[in-house]
């Protein structure tokens, strides 16, 4: 068993826990299965608003984004409803694998380093309900509260009367709206820790629900600190893995296009090495349009933000792999090996943004063990797993059986008791 600090020192843990071979391999699952299905319902949202799928391929390739183009209608409301759809589906799908790195990680401060992630998978789809219903069951109270405050304000309308009862009720109705701030904040916490809390109690929604509430409401400014560098060291790690799985592309392509590279491939007017053909035309695959209301709030950060932007974009050289203009590709044998290296490609972005999410989770689990000892005084790594009562077996018989007369059973017969030979002792005169 792994021995904590129980302070923020365990944090930095997340580097070394989230570098596993099972957890970035359940992290890629997660977000693969995710990523398909918001693909997907992306599509099928701009189809609902009018855009042919051609239009749609041409501006955002497999990643699709409402109203990042002006070129393209806005989404309708069977769109909008479509793309939030999806949005849910690979929130829930990256924590469901979030539970289950959880587990993993869990399993291992406790000393199983052979725990399979078989098992953890199945850990994760047993409690998706309490992973579902904690979120869901705190927004549809947000939103009931919400729904008071448009009655109050529909009595309002009330002449003469109406505004009478609203000046009245507006110290009740401040102190519900500062409680619906304070839920909104939990809501948010919800998607960060609660996947530790499953992943290491297998609780269930309602007490899913309280831990949460008690993180926020006891530990309030560890649980922030601990988010904050959580965030900070997902970014840095995936900065770092990028950069020298990167380096390792550089270094495959320049190995490989040594002998592969003597002939040459003709596409239009312009003369390409095969390998390069193949690797331009894959990274055109690869694109990322962000919505117009995202760049918006980008364009407020500070300077020395877009700065970091810049210099981790540079650093990892990722304009120079998924930035090119895609070349006329010659015949079906390129055709076919651009869309190997195509998949090579998104499965290379995957993998990078499956080690932070290994990262973030474990460190979420390291997060929560800390704030269980210091709120309740009990260290999660201690308890054993209560142990399961196998009942015994039941006797099953058959109508024909029961219908057979039970023998009697004969009394036992006492055996009579036997006199016992008694010695006497006779005294020497």
């Amino acid at each position: 068993m792994t021995k904590l600090h129980f302070n923020y020192k365990d944090i930095f843990r997340a580097f070394r826990l989230g570098f596993s071979a099972k957890k970035i391999w359940v992290g890629f699952q997660g977000l693969l299965l995710g990523w398909l299905g918001y693909m997907v319902l992306g599509y099928l949202a701009y189809l609902v608003s009018g855009t042919s799928i051609a239009a749609v391929w041409e501006n955002f390739r497999l990643l699709p984004m409402p109203d990042a183009v002006a070129a393209l209608p806005a989404f309708n409301v069977g769109g909008w409803i479509l793309w939030a759809v999806g949005v849910v589906w690979l929130v829930f799908a990256a924590m469901t694998a979030g539970v289950a790195i959880s587990k993993l990680t869990y399993e291992q401060l406790r000393g199983d380093e052979f725990f399979e992630v078989k098992e953890a998978w199945k850990q994760a789809l047993k409690s998706l309900g309490a992973l579902i219903a904690t979120p869901v069951l705190l927004g549809l109270f947000i939103v009931l509260l919400l729904a008071a405050g448009l009655l109050l304000g529909l009595i309002g309308r009330i002449p003469y009367a109406g505004e009478m009862i609203v000046g009245l009720l507006a110290i009740p109705a401040f102190a519900v709206a500062l409680f619906v701030v304070y839920l909104i904040v939990v809501f948010f916490f919800t998607f960060t820790i609660s996947p530790a809390v499953i992943g290491t109690t297998k609780s269930d929604a309602f007490d899913n629900l309280f831990e949460v509430f008690s993180c926020v409401n006891d530990q309030p400014w560890r649980l922030v600190w601990y988010q904050f560098l959580l965030i900070i060291f997902a970014r840095v790690g995936m900065a770092v893995l990028a950069f020298f799985s990167v380096k390792a592309l550089h270094l495959g392509r320049w190995i490989v296009g040594i002998l592969m590279n003597v002939g040459q491939a003709k596409s239009g007017a312009q003369v390409l090495y095969k390998l390069d053909l193949m690797i331009n035309s894959a990274a055109d695959t690869v694109r990322l349009v962000l919505p117009r209301w995202v760049e918006q709030a980008l364009f407020w950060l500070p300077n020395w933000l877009h700065n970091a932007f810049a210099w981790i974009k540079g650093a990892v050289e990722l304009p120079s792999l998924v930035t090119s203009q895609a070349p006329m590709i010659p015949n079906w044998s390129m055709m076919v090996s651009t869309i190997l290296f195509s998949i090579f490609y998104h499965a290379f972005i995957l993998f990078v943004l499956s080690y932070g999410m290994a990262v973030w989770f474990s460190g979420n689990t390291l997060a929560y063990l800390v704030l269980v000892k210091k709120k309740d005084e009990r260290n999660l790594l201690e308890i054993k797993e209560e142990e399961i009562e196998i009942p015994e077996k039941l006797e099953v018989t058959t109508p024909a059986e029961e219908a057979k007369p039970t023998p009697k059973k004969k009394a036992p017969t006492k055996k009579k008791p036997t006199a016992k030979k008694t010695t006497r002792k006779t005294k020497k005169g």
